[in-house]
């Protein structure tokens, strides 16, 4: 019984170091993630006040792409840095039923995911 109650105290603390481990990384994933998705985020809000003053909005499940160069050309932008990692982007605009805006970046220690899947779309 003794040895039963060990093995279980044993059980109970290596559960609990994995769990603290994991809310470890995932904590820290999240801290240095965090600013990245705040950058996508203001990419997006600039694109939707540039986008509305100056493009007719996609036809249905066609996609329209504003790139953060042609933001910062427009002074709708300024930077789309993260302390000294520069970044570039674009957000890629999509009309179905209601218009979808969709931010992807790519910086020097992140980079959004499907950014590669849409960049040879930019200037057809």
């Amino acid at each position: 019984m003794k040895q039963l109650k060990i093995i279980s105290i044993v059980w109970g603390l290596l559960i609990l170091a994995i769990f603290l481990v994991l809310t470890f990384f995932a904590l820290k994933w999240k801290n240095e993630t965090m600013p990245y998705f705040k950058l996508e985020d203001s990419l997006v809000s600039a694109t939707k006040k540039y986008y509305e003053s100056k493009y007719s909005y996609p036809n249905k499940d066609e996609s329209k792409y504003v790139t953060y160069k042609e933001l910062k050309e427009n002074n709708v932008l300024e930077s789309l840095n993260n302390g000294d990692d520069t970044c570039d982007g674009y957000v890629r605009v999509t009309l179905k039923g209601a218009v979808e805006y969709k931010a992807y970046i790519k910086c020097n220690k992140y980079k959004s995911k499907d950014y590669d899947k849409y960049i040879n779309n930019i200037n057809k």
